[in-house]
């Protein structure tokens, strides 16, 4: 049976003096579909399992390396009598300097990997790291801590465009400069009240220019473009859980039901009900 999903929030996991907070986990059962405020960047270093994100599943073993943001959803477990081990490392947008989030996430990506014994071992000494460091708090060890951290995302970034193909990384000047950054906002805070000058000023432009200038580089205006990262997030959800359709309008960032109602039906031919129950 479909679990009803549930919101961790910033409060439950990250001290308000830090941006950041470093776990050892032991998964031996079943963590129900759940959703969070903040960042969350997972390690595997023995067992095997299921992770379960926005409905599609991904298989875990020794050397998974992941990273979820808010905007996705998800659950994971470990196999019978092969239970997990993993580091998970949650965090907050302040821990992300703008560079390094601009290339992480100017194009949408599902960050999940499987490293080899030598790039197991690699990473496995940077959370390692992160986690002495945590514990010691040597003089420098928060630029210790955040140099490890960008490594682990760089090395994440590039063994991901090296499975996908170089080709997927092709992004023009000017996209990467007008919108890279509006884009990368948007598919993180679409669940938000998220307004046209909100994105422009992530763009820096003026909220007029910046609508002329999102239109003709993605062929859609803002608002229907906001609209499709809404019905896809609420898509997924009616597809993983039981969690009923009017607050799936709402956590998916629609103001009313019947709104929400008409554009799905608009775009995949029929009513959230219907489509929950085909």
């Amino acid at each position: 049976m479909k679990k009803q999903p549930v919101r961790l929030t910033n409060e439950q996991f990250i001290h308000p003096s830090s941006s950041f907070q470093i776990f050892f986990q032991h998964i031996n059962e079943h963590h129900a579909l759940h959703w969070h405020e903040f960042y969350e960047l997972c390690f595997v270093l023995r067992g095997r399992g299921m992770n379960i994100v926005n409905g599609t599943e991904h298989e875990l073993r020794k050397g998974s390396l992941f990273l979820l943001t808010p905007a996705d959803f998800h659950e994971i477990y470990s196999y019978q009598n092969e239970p997990m081990e993993l580091y998970n490392l949650v965090f907050d947008e302040e821990l992300l300097d703008q560079e390094l989030r601009e290339f992480m996430f100017g194009q949408v990506a599902e960050y999940m990997v499987d490293l080899n014994e030598t790039h197991h071992d690699v990473i496995d000494s940077e959370f390692r790291l992160i986690r002495d460091e945590v514990q010691t708090k040597k003089p420098g060890h928060s630029i210790v801590i955040k140099g490890a951290f960008e490594r682990i995302l760089l090395y994440l970034f590039r063994t991901y465009h090296e499975h996908k193909g170089l080709s997927e990384l092709q992004v023009t000047p000017s996209q990467s400069s007008t919108l890279q950054r509006a884009l990368v906002y948007m598919h993180h805070h679409f669940r938000e009240e998220l307004r046209l000058e909100d994105a422009a000023k992530q763009a820096g432009l003026a909220p007029n220019y910046f609508s002329l200038v999102f239109h003709k580089m993605t062929g859609i205006s803002f608002q229907i473009y906001l609209q499709g990262l809404r019905l896809q997030f609420a898509k997924s959800l009616l597809q993983a859980s039981d969690i009923p359709i009017t607050e799936i309008c709402f956590a998916s960032g629609f103001n009313t039901l019947t709104h929400f109602e008409r554009a799905f039906k608009q775009k995949y031919g029929s009513s959230p009900r219907t489509f929950r129950s085909t």
